[in-house]
This record gives structure tokens, sequence and C-alpha cells, in this order.
């Protein structure tokens, strides 16, 4: 049922809500029409880091031509819609159900919503809240004894964050010796169907489309993740800001609770799931990762269901302490309130980034709807790649969404105007990025018009013939 509510609300936010991706998104996008599109070559050099499980999505979804933007950004959303409701189940469950397991869900719900950028993640159709999504699923499924269902979620996670990579081989290993359904022939080849699938989607895909197998780890080693001169101090410091305080102070004080009142193993474990991602995301750090606090979401997400749960807690303590008296239940109410209620100034900072991310996705897909304007301002495709070399620039975080609205692939836009071409130049705000580098020998410039905020310029270099191969 959950399933079908949240594709119907993510539908829902599609027709009422800017649906436009963000940077990596667009690149899904594009190498999804280029699997599809049997016009077009495969090249995944050039974009962000290689994320397997969007492309299996954004292949299928390059059938329906240039509604597959719009189809990817909805499957985003309704993985972060689940995502949302998979924290509710699992608190909800941790609690032991009733008001108070309602009570600790919906809490965990919120913690994760006000999770930084979770919000950006979803209306712009990134990875992160799918990701987040099959986390908790695939721990629910795992309470309930669905060990198939949580393995499959586990092997889609590891196709998202390569972080997922050591839990998903200890529980198939788990799998394999302790559990005596998968102690048949066809389980267990499913098993290793599901292991070999994830490193065969992650290194395959970028051998042919690049030429480097490792495409995604070197792309991830060499961007600048601004660490500072203390990687370590400042990796730490991502993990702990990333979910609200009282979040994470609650978390600690539920897995307490449980532990010291009921010996709750499930509560424990999570913790020590929490505290393996961290070790694991630190370590890649320090090995040359760049440690960005989206790194830390799955670890998060589970932080703010343990919240949630110590909330809920704490409620049923206060509740406990009048036991026998009629007042018990208001008591253990009246404590979840205040308990609630003294974490919202905490809280505020990520209150407003929440509401403030609403009008800033309006003015992205502004930003957006301008430059396909400009894109037919400079007459499209043919006329801004007149042939094979031509080539294009924008805006850093625009590079993408400049390549899909030109149909081609991602090496022929720049964020370098290295040769001559057609540049497009917006202003420099989070959305669009720094304009393109220029080439100091590209000093001849004809302007080609202007749309809402795009510049459109040629560049060429005056000791070379007019005309040619540059675009316009």
């Amino acid at each position: 049922m959950w399933v079908a509510v949240c594709l119907l609300a993510a539908a829902l936010s599609a027709a009422v809500l800017p649906t436009v991706p963000s940077y990596d998104p667009w690149s899904w996008i594009i190498w999804g029409r280029e699997v599809s599109d049997p016009h077009l070559s495969f090249v995944v050099s050039g974009g962000p880091s290689w994320k397997p499980l969007p492309l299996l999505f954004t292949t299928a979804w390059g059938f329906f031509g240039g509604a597959a933007p719009i189809l990817w950004v909805t499957t985003a959303r309704w993985g972060g819609l689940l995502g949302l409701v998979g924290a509710w189940r699992l608190a909800s469950r941790l609690t032991g159900g009733g008001w108070a397991g309602a009570g600790g869900g919906v809490l965990a719900a919120v913690g994760v919503l006000l999770t930084q950028d979770w919000t950006y993640y979803f209306l712009h159709g990134t990875s992160e809240v799918v990701l987040i999504a099959a986390t908790l699923w695939a721990i629910d499924r795992l309470l309930d004894g669905r060990h198939g269902q949580a393995f499959a979620l586990g092997v889609a996670a590891s196709l998202i964050r390569p972080e997922w990579w050591p839990f998903i081989v200890l529980y198939a290993a788990w799998l394999w010796w302790r559990v005596p359904a998968f102690g048949g022939r066809t389980r267990r080849l499913g098993l290793l169907g599901g292991l070999a699938l994830i490193p065969v989607l992650w290194f395959g895909p970028p051998w042919v489309g690049s030429g480097q197998p490792f495409l995604a780890a070197s792309h991830a080693a060499q961007y600048n993740g601004h660490l500072g001169s203390d990687p370590f101090a400042t990796v730490v410091a991502r993990g702990v800001d990333l979910q609200v305080l009282p979040a994470l102070i609650a978390a600690a004080l539920g897995v307490a609770i449980g532990w010291l009142r009921d010996r709750d193993w499930r509560l424990v474990g999570l913790a020590v799931g929490v505290a393996v991602w961290w070790v694991v995301v630190v370590a890649m750090t320090l090995e040359g990762y760049p440690g960005l606090e989206r790194f830390f979401l799955p670890a998060a997400a589970v932080t703010c269901v343990l919240g949630g749960v110590g909330v809920a807690r704490l409620a049923q303590l206060a509740g406990a302490l009048a036991r026998g008296s009629a007042a018990a239940p208001a008591v253990a109410v009246a404590a979840g309130v205040v308990l609630t209620a003294i974490a919202i100034p905490s809280c505020s900072t990520a209150i407003t980034a929440v509401r403030e991310s609403f009008p800033a996705n309006s003015a992205d897909a502004a930003a957006q709807r301008e430059l396909s304007d400009a894109v037919r301002l400079a007459g499209g495709h043919r006329a801004v790649f007149p042939c094979a070399s031509s080539l294009a620039a924008v805006n850093h975080g625009m590079q993408t969404a400049l390549a899909w609205k030109l149909h081609v692939t991602l090496e022929r836009v720049g964020t370098v105007m290295r040769a001559p071409g057609v540049d497009f130049l917006g202003p420099h705000s989070g959305a669009n990025g720094e304009v393109a580098a220029v080439d100091p020998r590209l000093t001849r410039a004809r302007p080609l018009g202007q749309a809402g905020q795009w510049r459109l310029v040629q560049l060429s270099d005056p000791r070379l013939p007019a005309g040619g191969c540059v675009g316009r």
C-alpha cells in the first residue's frame, strides 16, 4: 500500500512543484538517453561520478524522450517519500507500536526530513533520498525476516554508495551460513548473482563508456572536498552536523534505555551499524576521498530513527513513574510533547533551510527554463554544433543540463572554453556555479543575444579564419 501511496504523492509533487534535476541527475538522464538512443554514443567521461542504480531507471525513461527528466525526478521523489515512511515504520516497530510508536515514528520521519539538504535532494531528484529509503527498508525487511527482500534492497543501496559494500557482503555471508532458508541452490545462486551485479554495474559501463573501469573511484578521489588542514576533524564534524543535534542526543539515550531496560539488541545493532558506517566514511576520507556530508546520510537516517525511539522511550519512562495512576498516559504524552518542544529551537536552522528550499527550487527551475530559451535563441543543436569538433561552454553547475538541452554527450559541453565555440554565460549563483573560464587566446567575441539571465557569446581566436566550425 505504501508503495502506491508514495508513488501517487510523488506524481502529484511533479504536477504542483517545479521539477528540474540538479547537476548529477542530469548526467544520469543523459547517460540513460545514450543507452536507449541508437543514434548516440555512450560516453560517461566528462561528467560527475558514476552511479549504477539511477542508470537502470534513466535508461528505461530514455525511451520516453523529453519526459525522461520528469520521470526520473518523480522516481527519486517516490524513493524520498518511501524513506520517510520507512523511518516512521522502523521507529514505530522499535518502540513497540501503539501511540508511543506512532509518535516516535513521526519524530523519526521529521528528523530525516530535517537532515541537511534532504529537501534539496528530494526536490532535485538526486539519489541520496533513494539511498535512505533503500537503507531503512532493508533494515525493516531484515527485522521482519524477509531476507530476500532485505538483500535485494541492500544490493540496490550498494549500487548507489560503495560504503554499503562491506555490509551487503557480510549480510550475504550470514545468509549463506546461518539462515537455513538460504541453504538451497536457487537461493545461493541468487546471493552470488546479487553480489556479482555490484562490480559488474559499477565497473562495466564506465569501462565501455570511457575505457576506465575505475572511473567512479578516480572522480571521487580527484574531487576537492575542502577538508582543510585536518581532514579527520573536518569529516567527523560533517557527520555530526548532518542530522539535527536533538536527534543525535535522543538516539544515544534511546539505545542506552533500550539496552538497560529491555536488552534490546536491535537498537544496539543499529547503533553499531551507524558507528561502522562512520568508520568506513572516515577511513575512505583519510585515503583521499572527499568526505562529503552526504556520504553519511544512511547513518544519519538510522540515527534519526533511533532518535525517534529515544524520545518515545523517555516518554514511556515518564509514564512508568506514574504507574498505577489514571494520569500515567497523560504524563507520557506530556513528556513527549515537552521533549519535542525543547528540541525545536535547536532545529530552527534546519527548519529554515527546509522552508527556503522551495523558493530556491523555483529559482533553479526558472534558470533552467531560461537556459532552454537560450538554446532556442542560439538555433539549437545544429547551430551550436555545425561539425563534430564544435564546442560549447557554460557555468559549471549547468554543464549537464545544457548537454541534455543541446542533445550531445557531456564531453561536448565544457566548463572551460578551451577552443572556439559558443559560451552560455549566466550569473554566478548556487545552482549555476561559476562562469566558464576562457582560454586567453579567444579574444574575438561576438554577442549572439540574451535570454533571461543567460547571455550568448561566440568566442574565437582572431588568428583563425572566421566561421568554420564555430557555432553560430
